[in-house]
């Protein structure tokens, strides 16, 4: 499938032309339209109303300059303790064979195969960089939250990727910034009660960028519902 770069029309539509936008281009979000995104997106549901998330966005000079300290903590293989760990550990079947499959699928894509090393590090730090995206977003939690209220950022950014697509825009949800907090707390005013929680690129997709055409599978519905009459 190749990267749909129209306004959608439907949430129907929204869900299924998003994809982890992986380039995009150097086209500003109009201040106006990246505003109007984010204020209807904090209409999402939270459990009793506690709206958990702080929003952190960064543009302009403020984003370049965070990229390039996160870039060189990237490529000098410095690593930080993540406020969570990304998966648990060991992974189990059948999710470890669908993380597998889509590195793998992204990787051919890409065109770098698993021997070279540098260039797959070199792509990693595209992580770093919120893929050249004009609009980078760190979004914190206090640290007390549980597991309920993460659950209720993951609604909040699922909401503002569904209506970024709207308005014509692609996401990268990240929770790479886990990894790298040193850098979010250097630029970002983000109190000791605070943590991050995850990431996302804002922008416009790159259709020429072949890693935008990765369409990752999903399981059938037989997989995973079971119905109950």
């Amino acid at each position: 499938m190749s990267l749909n770069t129209d306004k959608s029309a439907s949430v129907s539509d929204a869900l299924d032309t998003r994809i982890t936008c992986r380039q995009f281009l150097d086209t500003p979000v109009p201040e106006d339209v990246l505003q109007g995104l984010l204020t209807k997106a904090l209409r999402s549901p939270s459990g009793g109303n506690l709206q958990p998330w702080k929003i952190h966005v960064m543009t302009g000079e403020t984003l370049a300059n965070f990229k390039k300290d996160a870039v060189e903590i990237t490529l000098a293989g410095k690593t930080e303790e993540p406020t969570h760990p990304a998966y648990p550990q060991p992974l189990w079947e059948p999710q470890r064979s669908w993380r597998y499959k889509l590195g793998e699928d992204m990787y051919a894509k890409l065109g770098i195969p698993r021997e070279n090393k540098m260039g797959r590090l070199v792509w990693f730090a595209q992580n770093a960089k919120f893929f050249e995206a004009p609009v980078g977003i760190i979004i914190t939690g206090d640290k007390r939250l549980g597991a309920p209220q993460h659950m209720d950022i993951g609604i909040f950014i699922q909401s503002l990727m569904l209506l970024a697509r709207e308005a014509g825009l692609h996401t990268a949800p990240q929770g790479w910034w886990r990894n790298w907090t040193s850098v979010c707390h250097k630029y970002l005013d983000i109190p000791e009660e605070e943590e991050v929680m995850v990431g996302m690129a804002i922008g416009f997709g790159d259709a020429s960028a072949n890693v935008n055409n990765l369409y990752a599978d999903r399981a059938s519905l037989d997989e995973v519902a079971k119905f109950y009459g």
